[in-house]
């Protein structure tokens, strides 16, 4: 799947896939801790969708964790990146994270409107970010915050009043 996704060239900052799948089994065989969850959805034996979000490393940034998802192509807009989304933020709950944040490409409007359907904002955009194959590409950064807005926290552009 995660190959497949790849090949698109549209959707995730990778060009190509690098690690071996051997990788991939090890890391979803520990795939819910306190600084990482690694979530898959299939459909039988075959993947359909993943999502993995860990925690920044800093002291300074740990309460922030961050996400990158990807779903089958033929099994988009059927639900799968809602299970996903939604479990991501149990677990972000679960282990006291206090903001969860991802970027996307400005194009992939199915993707910002998933993320939005669970309470991401747009935060900012970093210009020509991603240096892919097929040439520069923006990313709009979004976030969402699992706690109230804290004291002294921008709201955000996006972010009314």
């Amino acid at each position: 799947m995660w190959r497949a996704v790849v090949a698109e060239q549209r959707y995730v900052r990778s060009d190509s896939v690098t690690r071996s799948a051997r990788f991939y089994r090890k890391m979803f065989r520990r795939s819910w801790t306190a600084d990482q969850v690694v979530l898959v959805a299939d459909e039988g034996d075959r993947m359909i969708g993943q999502l993995v979000a860990s925690r920044e490393e800093s002291p300074i940034n740990k309460h922030v964790a961050s996400i990158g998802m990807a779903v089958a192509a033929d099994r988009r807009n059927r639900g799968v990146g809602s299970a996903l989304m939604a479990e991501a933020l149990r677990w972000g709950r679960a282990v006291g994270v206090e903001k969860l944040a991802l970027s996307v490409y400005p194009d992939n409007d199915a993707a910002r409107a998933l993320y939005r359907k669970f309470g991401f904002v747009e935060e900012g955009r970093l210009s020509g970010h991603s240096k892919k194959a097929i040439g520069y590409r923006d990313e709009i950064v979004m976030a969402c915050w699992l706690i109230d807005l804290p004291s002294g926290v921008s709201a955000g552009p996006s972010r009314p009043g």
